[in-house]
């Protein structure tokens, strides 16, 4: 898990769900926020799409649900 990415999952769900970086780390999910509803989920994994240039399978969408789980898969992509 690079520190670089976790940074950049951070703020792109800061960004998307409007609450402070500092308040997102690597144990948050989306149950902690929220903010961080069905259409916020959609939204962050757009971004998220973008900033890993490959697309993310429909059905893995609604289980990248936490901070972690969003690294781990960056990480294996």
């Amino acid at each position: 898990m690079t520190k670089e990415n976790l940074e950049k999952i951070i703020k792109i769900i800061s960004d998307t769900i409007g609450e402070q970086e500092n308040k997102i780390g690597i144990n948050s999910k989306s149950t902690d926020f929220f903010k961080w509803d069905s259409l916020g989920q959609v939204t962050i994994m757009v971004k998220i799409e973008k900033m890993i240039k490959k697309k993310i399978p429909t059905s893995k969408i609604s289980e990248l649900n936490t901070v972690k789980k969003i690294l781990d898969y960056i990480n294996k992509t």
